[in-house]
């Protein structure tokens, strides 16, 4: 019961500094009989049939007692005393000293060098909270009719009587003959646009990519495009439906303090004002200035449109607190036995949104679903084939990361990747897991984004043998493809697949706990889901470790290109043939 006392000792004492030397021993030691022993416990699993190839290890199964440790963990994570896990918080150094504590007590190595941790750089923006916005004759109150903020190392942010233009959907995308921006001038301006992208608006199936969020739907790319147009503020008219969230989301996570990466210009090249409109607040401003916003909404969804100027001013003013300060990636690698330098990663972010005062109170978003769940799972998985190698070491490098800020932009993401512990071109593959099924198992497996990579492949032969099927994105319109920390490893070209059940299997989720205080551990969680897909990603974690092939992008994008500079030759990718394989073919997708 030595694990067991190590988790009681972390989760409930107030400082992570205290090391168990007892519990980094060798592989032939106490820490992978202590593993071992409690991989043993409980009778109940989901083990899946073993794939039919020779050089296929036996398919991971998931005990009771990985789920209590499961357990364990994510009510650790997402408990008050975390204070919502924000970046340069109390919460961080909780969070970032459990997750090194429990790599060191698996007897995992350091994924940078001899240290645990990759500092990255941030900046830490909190703009005032009495902000107004004048449009024209009318003026809103920050909050409930718009959010601003700005990723400028500025202390002062002033907007006063700029040119309004709507540029519909704000996209310069060549490869769809489609430029919003096309014979426009924005230098110093103010700029309107729809979320999403005309494909979405349309429904045409060859617009853009149809229902599905291309990345020129998302907002972060909208703010970099106006940037490059030389806008000085955007803001994106949000509506539920396009955005794939409600306003209260966009408030929570845009009112109060967000981080930036900095570059050398202090991030002056980048648009001065990022905001969002309440659609209230949008079409008061649209009734204004004599336009029909429903009927500018249809027509910037149509190729050819023409931007609109508004004929109203924006003022807006608001000052900023910022500081300096370095938050932490976390990552161990479990070291290969023949090829070492390549790795297969598991992921989840740490962060989620911190605390705030509202109203004379402080309220803890928690997190538990978002992603709690998910460094949970990673912590449980990593346990799991820790035990595993035991027996038969893994031919290649397993790597087990939870990074910084993905709630502001894929942050800590983004500088990993720009910062590698080795070439991405060494980086097999990159699986992400980004909020959790916590409720009953289910008989199939949520896929983000259709053909992207062989990756695809390997998930859908994986999920045949648990006899479940592949469920395409329910929601594409909401690109969650591009949403979560995977993206940053696949804009440098290495093929990754993303994990989530944000709300799949609870229709309430959404709307009433994500990015909300709601997001709380309930000890009535079943757990069926997280065992079944930890199971799968297990198994895909453990064919991939002790396979040859190397995943590679399908469709043509910049991250095939990334990838075929990287690696011209590399070997084909996917499973060999498989029963599973053959199985999973003759299995519809829902």
């Amino acid at each position: 019961m030595i694990i067991r006392q190590f988790i009681q000792k972390v989760c409930f004492t107030s400082s992570f500094t205290v090391r168990t030397s007892s519990l980094t021993t060798s592989k032939s030691g106490l820490m992978a009989f202590a593993l071992l022993a409690l991989a043993s416990i409980g009778s109940a699993s989901v083990a899946l049939p073993a794939l039919a190839q020779a050089d296929t290890p036996s398919t991971l199964a998931i005990s009771d007692s990985d789920l209590d440790l499961y357990r364990t963990h994510v009510s650790t994570l997402a408990s008050d005393k975390f204070e919502g896990r924000g970046p340069l918080s109390a919460g961080e150094t909780l969070t970032v000293n459990y997750l090194v504590e429990a790599y060191k007590a698996l007897g995992l190595k350091p994924a940078f060098g001899d240290s645990y941790t990759q500092p990255v750089p941030l900046a830490k923006i909190t703009p005032s909270s009495d902000m107004a916005l004048t449009l024209g004759q009318h003026t809103f109150a920050g909050g409930s009719a718009f959010t601003a903020r700005t990723q400028r190392i500025v202390k002062d942010i002033t907007l006063k009587n700029s040119d309004v233009i709507f540029v519909g959907y704000g996209i310069n995308a060549p490869e769809y003959n489609w430029n919003d921006y096309a014979g426009l001038d924005v230098k110093g301006k103010t700029v309107v646009m729809l979320v999403n992208d005309p494909g979405f608006a349309s429904k045409d199936p060859d617009l853009f990519q149809g229902n599905a969020m291309t990345y020129y739907g998302r907002w972060t790319y909208k703010y970099e495009e106006a940037a490059r147009q030389g806008a000085e503020a955007v803001f994106i008219v949000h509506e539920t439906m396009p955005a794939g969230y409600g306003w209260g989301v966009v408030e929570n996570s845009n009112s109060n303090t967000k981080f930036t990466l900095v570059d050398k210009n202090k991030n002056l090249s980048q648009v001065g004002v990022m905001g969002w409109l309440h659609l209230n607040t949008a079409r008061t401003v649209f009734e204004q200035a004599g336009l029909d916003y429903a009927a500018l909404k249809e027509q910037a969804s149509t190729p050819g449109f023409k931007p609109i100027p508004m004929k109203v001013k924006a003022s807006l003013t608001f000052s900023n607190t910022i500081t300096h300060a370095q938050s932490l990636n976390v990552a161990a690698i479990l070291p290969g036995a023949s090829a070492a330098d390549e790795w297969v990663m598991l992921h989840a972010h740490w962060d989620h949104l911190g605390k705030s005062e509202k109203n004379g109170k402080t309220v803890i978003y928690n997190g538990a679903v978002d992603n709690a769940s998910g460094v949970a799972g990673v912590l449980t998985l990593a346990n799991n084939l820790v035990a595993q190698s035991e027996q038969t070491p893994f031919e290649r490098t397993l790597m087990f990361s939870a990074f910084t800020a993905e709630e502001t932009g894929l942050l800590g993401a983004d500088h990993f990747a720009k910062n590698p512990p080795i070439p991405t071109a060494n980086m097999v593959a990159f699986l992400n897991i980004d909020g959790m099924n916590v409720n009953n198992a289910v008989d199939y497996i949520l896929q983000y984004g259709e053909g992207y990579s062989s990756l695809e492949d390997d998930l859908s032969a994986t999920a045949a043998a648990q006899g479940r099927s592949v469920k395409l994105d329910p929601r594409p319109q909401n690109g969650l493809f591009f949403r979560s920390d995977h993206f940053a490893l696949a804009r440098q070209g290495v093929p990754s697949l993303l994990f989530m059940s944000l709300g799949d299997t609870d229709p309430n989720f959404i709307a009433n706990r994500y990015h909300k205080a709601d997001d709380d551990y309930l000890p009535s969680w079943t757990l069926g889901g997280v065992q079944q897909d930890l199971a799968l990603i297990g198994t895909m974690m453990s064919n991939l470790a002790n396979g040859q092939q190397w995943p590679v992008w399908k469709r043509d994008s910049d991250f095939k290109k990334k990838r075929l500079i990287d690696r011209p030759e590399a070997p084909a990718a996917g499973l060999v043939e498989t029963a599973a394989e053959t199985a999973e073919s003759e299995a519809p997708k829902q």
